[in-house]
């Protein structure tokens, strides 16, 4: 009996409307006293109970001497709550196309965890209309599937990495500095300049983290970082020599500058 009364209250039942209905559907053709004394409710708890029912449809009236009630036939009932269900559901879709939509918020996601990380990478570029920037040492083929899906969708990815790439597919550009990285330790994803995600290993704590945000300022620093290690590596590509060999005196003495090889890679 406990699952039934459950089962209705999930279908908006109150639990007096579900003691109702369940009772009379075992012994119809009750009154409101002999369903109150059956509950072991008041007649005056019982009687709005009734005509909410009956008002829905879920009860059936007959007309004696006393007003004898019957539960609605399951298969009656049911077919009932499902036509004022998809109403209802109609109703709510047309008016809230209505309403006007404020500015999306400003969103920041933690992430722990490699596995985490790539999850919310794939979910990112499956997501992606227009362009992806890439900037990671992940192995290429980690995100095979996912290109493969853009390649169809003709959707345009720039992938750079101070590791080396060796993959192909129609809409993918690599930019790679060749280097044989074993552990890779960074990512950098922007998906149609409008979401980002940055992660990387916490050498103290030998994890990945990461957080992804719809920031614009943020989607465009990231954005503009990617941009620049391509055009550094196309630069020193087309005059064979490290830009900041050619000009020493760009340096500014930071202390960035001092934890970075200007050949890509961290000291």
């Amino acid at each position: 009996m406990e699952t039934i009364i459950a089962n209705l209250m999930n279908l908006n039942f109150s639990r007096n409307e579900a003691l109702v209905y369940y009772t009379l559907l075992e012994n119809p053709g009750l009154t409101v006293y002999q369903i109150a004394k059956e509950l072991n409710l008041s007649r005056s708890s019982i009687y709005p109970v009734v005509e909410k029912l009956l008002e829905e449809g879920a009860l059936v009236l007959e007309n004696k001497e006393k007003d004898a009630y019957y539960a609605q036939d399951p298969q009656t009932l049911f077919l009932q709550l499902k036509e004022k269900y998809n109403k209802s559901l109609a109703q709510a879709k047309e008016s809230l196309k209505k309403v006007k939509e404020k500015e999306e918020r400003n969103q920041y996601l933690n992430l722990i965890s490699y596995s985490a990380i790539i999850a919310k990478a794939r979910t990112m570029l499956l997501s992606a209309k227009k362009e992806v920037y890439i900037n990671t040492d992940i192995p290429v083929e980690v995100f095979d599937i996912e290109f493969s899906e853009l390649e169809k969708k003709g959707v345009r990815v720039l992938f750079f990495s101070f590791n080396q790439v060796k993959y192909t597919r129609k809409g993918f550009e690599s930019f790679s500095h060749g280097m044989k990285i074993n552990e890779p330790n960074r990512l950098m994803l922007v998906v149609d300049y409008q979401i980002v995600l940055v992660a990387n290993i916490n050498e103290s704590r030998d994890e990945w983290l990461g957080t992804f945000t719809n920031n614009p300022l943020m989607v465009r620093i990231i954005s503009e970082h990617i941009h620049h290690d391509i055009y550094l590596l196309k630069m020193k590509d087309a005059t064979g020599i490290n830009f900041f060999e050619l000009h020493p005196d760009i340096f500014l003495g930071t202390i960035n500058e001092k934890g970075t090889n200007h050949d890509g890679g961290k000291e």
